[in-house]
């Protein structure tokens, strides 16, 4: 297996080995912000790869132009572990967020640069940082929202369970 294959399959594989560790509770309760932040990412490479701002290489799937192994593995999980870590704490949710991006973003993305498995073009790191960033509040609240909604389906349910 050629380095970036490799590098795909880490990347897609190895994160979902975690998850017996988070929990089935913190997994169900984290699954709406994580797959909203997923499709999210999904669209925005699409027009990444049409505006030339990033370069997928990705060999598990070749004929695609996004990098499914990461969205669907790395990024996917490390999003449900920051929720369940941070999540009453928007500053700690966002401060760690900030961490992780930066790591990912300025670090992790030279090693993926080197063995041809991304690479930026015209979008400049600092800009998908601050990108990376803004989407990490708007999903913190997106949760908010989704959990508020859950609440209030249940207490009705509670409240029509009452009355029979």
């Amino acid at each position: 297996m050629d380095k970036r294959k490799a590098v795909s399959f880490i990347t897609l594989v190895v994160p979902w080995l975690t998850v017996p560790l988070l929990g089935k509770k913190s997994f169900v309760r984290f699954l709406p912000a994580a797959t909203f932040i997923g499709y999210f990412f999904s669209i925005l490479s699409e027009i990444a790869a049409d505006r030339k701002w990033w370069k997928v290489k990705n060999a598990l799937f070749p004929r695609y132009r996004q990098d499914f192994s990461y969205l669907l593995g790395l990024f996917f999980i490390v999003t449900l572990w920051v929720y369940k870590l941070t999540y009453k704490s928007f500053f700690k949710y966002l401060l760690l967020n900030a961490v992780i991006d930066y790591i990912f973003i300025f670090y992790i993305v030279k090693y993926f640069t080197k063995v041809r498995v991304f690479e930026f073009r015209k979008m400049r790191p600092k800009h998908f940082y601050f990108l990376s960033i803004t989407m990490a509040a708007i999903i913190y609240f997106y949760q908010k929202i989704v959990e508020r909604v859950i609440v209030q389906e249940v207490k009705k349910e509670k409240e029509y369970i009452a009355t029979k």
